[in-house]
């Protein structure tokens, strides 16, 4: 059976947003699509750095091809520029199952210093898209952090050619239930 890495916002954990009401909804939802299902407890929330956040993802994927080839990804905001590049320090030929990028960006629209490092050194993106065989992007059209959302789409598409769904009136996918996203993993998982 699959099993599904979480990757949280800025200042996300496992108990925070949408994550345990999904992690609730997927051991409830018929045939059981995933398991385990883990939400990461990355390295101080508050202050995602590449230098941390990215290893402790690669740590929770492992390097087992085997394993990897079952395992889905979701990255929120932040956390879809973290698992990148935890993806793209993946052993030459392994593949996950495939990726969830929600209210992804490769720019926000008034970038604070500590965000800047995260817009400016992207991954390998041949590397990401060899691992990658699967990518789905859900974003808002009322994100406040990314208001342009046509141009953000059009970047997933042109660097990982990502299929991209917009939600109406989502802004940053922050709440308690976020049915969009579980409908979206549902659909990437059944494809």
């Amino acid at each position: 059976m699959p099993r599904l890495l979480v990757a949280p916002r800025w200042a996300g954990t496992p108990r925070s947003d949408y994550y345990p009401w999904l992690v609730d909804a997927l051991a409830s939802a018929p045939g059981r699509p995933f398991d385990p299902v883990v939400v990461a407890d990355l390295p101080n929330p508050g202050t995602p750095r590449l230098d941390t956040w990215p290893p402790a993802l690669g740590r929770l994927l492992g390097d087992d091809p085997a394993v990897l080839r079952d395992t889905f990804v979701l990255g929120h905001s932040v956390g879809c520029q973290a698992l990148l590049h935890a993806l793209a320090a993946l052993p030459a030929g392994c593949r996950i199952a495939g990726m969830l990028a929600v209210a992804g960006w490769w720019r926000v629209d008034e970038p604070w210093p500590t965000i800047r490092p995260w817009q400016d050194d992207l991954p390998d993106l041949e590397r990401v898209r060899a691992a990658v065989p699967r990518l789905t992007v859900l974003l808002s059209d009322g994100d406040p952090f990314t208001r342009d959302y046509q141009t953000n789409a059009a970047l997933w598409r042109e660097h990982l050619s990502a299929a991209v769904e917009v939600v109406p009136g989502a802004r940053h996918f922050n709440a308690a239930e976020e049915p969009a996203v579980l409908a979206a993993l549902l659909r990437l998982a059944a494809a």
